[in-house]
């Protein structure tokens, strides 16, 4: 019995001090230091885009809207296999069937049920993505939900800028340092997430190091595309514009200063 006791103990006591030891992690040091943020942007042109469709239909039975949604879905599925579609990406949500309602003069009027899947797919290309959307069926059972635009080697991309701003956290604390006559330390931390600090800064009021403004804020997935709506047979593609879409590390790094 006391063993196991002692064994909670423990187990109790380092719990509590996680919490602890997390918060002290973005804490500032007691000893002279230099808190510096560096960071590195890439502008970059979109190469896959990932279409989501919302396949529905509403009928008093709920196999007959089943089946709707499920023929409609099969038809886009003989269209993706040559349309280009990246096929390890093709994925269709489960079905989700409920009642729906509506209301005429005053009163809860029972419509159906409605059957509804969501499937997604992405393409390698922005000119797949267009002849994609240019056989879509267009209709109330076929809603085109979004186009979400992604580069596909983001994730080197980002080991490198965490590199780059690395790199600038230590030529600016070394900047900083010699312009103040003092002479630089060892690094104390360095975190993606800012410090918990009394300087009366927020995290998003940081300056940009390369020029004394902020850089512009990275621009939203849907963006990259003009807004398109599907409604009917209002469809298109030709519209769709490639943009940029902006990668941004940023890293906080705070250094002793040496006596």
């Amino acid at each position: 019995m006391t063993r196991a006791w002692g064994s909670g103990c423990a187990a109790l006591l380092l719990a509590l001090c996680a919490p602890l030891a997390t918060a002290q992690v973005n804490a500032l040091p007691s000893l002279p230091h230099l808190l510096v943020k560096g960071d590195a942007t890439r502008d970059v042109v979109p190469d896959r885009f990932t279409v989501s469709i919302t396949l529905s239909a509403l009928d008093m039975q709920p196999e007959v809207a089943r089946e709707r949604v499920q023929a409609n879905l099969g038809a886009l599925l003989t269209v993706l296999k040559s349309g280009g579609a990246i096929a390890e990406s093709i994925d269709a949500s489960t079905f989700s069937v409920q009642p729906e309602h509506d209301y005429e003069s005053q009163r809860r009027v029972y419509r159906g049920i409605r059957a509804t899947r969501v499937l997604r797919v992405t393409f390698p290309n922005a000119e797949d993505t267009r002849a994609f959307l240019a056989k879509l069926p267009a209709g109330e059972d076929v809603q085109l939900g979004g186009i979400e635009p992604t580069f596909s080697g983001e994730a080197a991309l980002r080991g490198e800028l965490k590199a780059e701003a690395m790199r600038r956290t230590r030529e600016t604390a070394a900047l900083l340092a010699t312009s103040y006559g003092a002479r630089l330390g060892s690094l104390y931390s360095v975190s993606d997430v800012a410090p918990s600090f009394a300087y009366g800064i927020q995290a998003g009021q940081w300056p940009s190091t390369r020029g004394g403004t902020p850089p512009p804020p990275a621009a939203s997935p849907a963006a990259v595309f003009e807004r398109v709506q599907v409604t009917g047979s209002r469809i298109t593609p030709e519209s769709l514009a490639v943009g940029t879409v902006t990668i941004a590390e940023h890293l906080y790094a705070i250094f002793l200063l040496a006596d």
